[in-house]
This record gives C-alpha cells, sequence and structure tokens, in this order.
C-alpha cells in the first residue's frame, strides 16, 4: 500500500470519528485501559445518534475502562442539550459493535455539594429535581448516623430523549461532617441504536 493510500485510510479513520461526535487521541489501548481524551485532556461524544465502537477503537461487546486523565472533562450531546463535567473515571460498555452506556465517578466535597451538582444536572438528564435535593439531608445524617451500614447511598433515573441516565451518589456513613460524596453518571444509549437501526 502507498503512502497516500496509508494518509486516505487514517483521514477516513479520522473523518467517522468525528462525524461520530468525539474527539479522539489516535492510539490504541495502554496498559490502564482505552484512551478516548483528545487535546485539552477532553472528550466529546453526540449520544443522539449511535456511536460505532470499532471506529472508536473499543470492541464490539465489552466494558472498557478508560484511561482519565488529570482534570478531564467530557461533553456529552443529549437530544435537549449538552452535558459536561470533569470525571475521575470512566467505563464504556459496547454491545454488537456500539456504544451501549457510558458510565462517569468522581467525587464532591460533601453532601451539599453533592446535591447542588446533582440538581443542576437534573433537568438536563431528565430526573426529579425534588428527589435529588433531598440528597444533602441524607448525606447529613449519614455524617453521624450510628447505624451498621457502611456507606449512604441512593440511585435516581431518569430520561433525556432515547437516552436513559442513572445518578448515584455514595458516601462512607458516620465520618463527620464534610464526608466526601462519591457521584456516578451513567448515560443509556441502547435506545438511541436499536430506534436507527
Amino acid at each position: 500500500m502507498s503512502v497516500r493510500h496509508v494518509v486516505l485510510a487514517v483521514c477516513a479513520v479520522l473523518a467517522l470519528a468525528v462525524t461520530a461526535g468525539c474527539t479522539v487521541h489516535v492510539g490504541g489501548a495502554d496498559d490502564d485501559g482505552v484512551e478516548l481524551f483528545g487535546e485539552g485532556n477532553s472528550m466529546q461524544w453526540d449520544l443522539t445518534r449511535p456511536l460505532d465502537a470499532e471506529t472508536l477503537g473499543l470492541p464490539a461487546d465489552q466494558m472498557v475502562v478508560v484511561t482519565v486523565p488529570e482534570d478531564a472533562t467530557v461533553s456529552l450531546t443529549l437530544p435537549t442539550g449538552t452535558w459536561s463535567g470533569s470525571t475521575e473515571e470512566m467505563t464504556v460498555t459496547t454491545r454488537h459493535g456500539y456504544v451501549d452506556s457510558v458510565d462517569l465517578f468522581w467525587t464532591e466535597a460533601d453532601g451539599q455539594a453533592a446535591a447542588d451538582r446533582m440538581v443542576a444536572d437534573a433537568g438536563l438528564l431528565g430526573v426529579d429535581t425534588a428527589l435529588v435535593a433531598q440528597w444533602a439531608g441524607t448525606a447529613q445524617w449519614a455524617e453521624t448516623a450510628d447505624t451498621n451500614e457502611t456507606r449512604a447511598k441512593d440511585n435516581y433515573n431518569g430520561s433525556n430523549g432515547e437516552v436513559s441516565t442513572s445518578i448515584r451518589p455514595s458516601m462512607a456513613v458516620g465520618e463527620g461532617a464534610g464526608t466526601p460524596v462519591r457521584l456516578w453518571y451513567t448515560f443509556y444509549v441502547r435506545d438511541v441504536v436499536e430506534t436507527a437501526g
């Protein structure tokens, strides 16, 4: 194959990645996970249309751990707007050659900070705002609770068009004021893929 053909093949792959709504780091997986973040430690995906796993350098049917750089930001286009945020950990699950779900994990400083973030995101993610606002009270109870439970958790489900969502806060119980809260956001896109098919 000539150099010209190689360059054209690489350009075709990058063009497919761009039309899929993604900033892709050119290169494969390393020992720690798949590299999907691009320039400026950012990743942008359009979840309103199917994302082809092979184009993104992902296996066809598997959950993969993504290599997340420091100060990583993710932007996900949803049917009625774009969600953006920082992430510390990320997994992507593929199914039948397409992205099936995206899971993002990060830590907020305390229960109120977690509640504030969830409330800010609730409308866009189609989650009940009043319900997630109650997490501040749950976290306040968990800080000093005397119970056999080791973690306080909750799960809030919603949807934005064909993208289903889930917000799951979790924190240690009985560790006092200022206990950090781990947030886990999931974006399910199976309906996007099945509707397009």
